[in-house]
């Protein structure tokens, strides 16, 4: 599967193009499918695009948003967690520093970070056959974060010692539910008086990236049930 920007008129960009052409191999022909992003797709062939175009279909959508964000951390671990979020279905991701964090990133650094992460993203979600991209935002302070919310009631602290994630989700479906996942350094005084409460994740002391990858199954098995 490849995304495109019209399934009325699919074009691929030079990068899936060689992708699939030089990597994995696909002759003049050869079936595929092409998807908008947005839940809609249709099947075509490759080097036919325009000329063997099927009808097109459409996803059925969850009705519970599911938001991950996730501190800042160092190295390539951040595109695993962006790859593994998407691979599970996470509709929106989002990257924050936070104040134990290391890492700290000014206006350019930012920039390519975000668009480093919507690559991943993207990557990922045609690897794992998924219809609608995941939102991923750019880099932001938590604060900023937490005041751009309109309703911080369905949002949740990933932190020690509080009752496990998935005994306080419920059978009811709201419009999103949001869970945060600090640093390795652990939540501040200031962060944990935010006023979001506080939930746990199953195992040990979980690497940050572990974190977030636990927090997005738990919330991906509770909405498919």
């Amino acid at each position: 599967m490849v995304f495109v920007d019209s399934l009325d008129e699919p074009v691929l960009t030079d990068v899936d193009e060689h992708h699939l052409a030089k990597v994995l191999r696909l002759r003049v022909g050869a079936p595929m499918v092409v998807c908008d992003g947005q839940g809609a797709w249709r099947s075509t062939e490759f080097g036919r695009l325009g000329d063997a175009l099927g009808v097109v279909q459409h996803a059925v959508f969850n009705r519970t948003r599911l938001r991950i964000g996730f501190a800042l951390i160092k190295g390539d671990r951040p595109e695993l967690v962006v790859q593994k979020l998407t691979e599970l279905g996470i509709d929106a991701i989002m990257p924050f520093s936070s104040d134990h964090g290391v890492v700290r990133l000014d206006a350019a650094r930012s920039d390519k970070h975000h668009v480093r992460m919507v690559r991943v993203a993207r990557e990922a979600a045609m690897q794992c056959r998924r219809t609608t991209l995941p939102i991923v935002s750019g880099p932001e302070p938590l604060a900023r974060l937490v005041e751009r919310a309109d309703d911080l009631s369905t949002w949740c602290l990933a932190d020690i010692g509080a009752p496990m994630l998935d005994r306080v989700l419920t059978s009811a479906e709201p419009a999103e539910v949001t869970v945060l996942v600090g640093p390795e350094g652990g939540w501040s005084s200031a962060e944990r008086s935010l006023g979001i409460p506080a939930v746990g994740l199953p195992g040990h002391v979980l690497r940050a990236e572990t974190a977030s990858i636990a927090a997005a199954t738990l919330l991906a098995a509770w909405r498919s049930h």
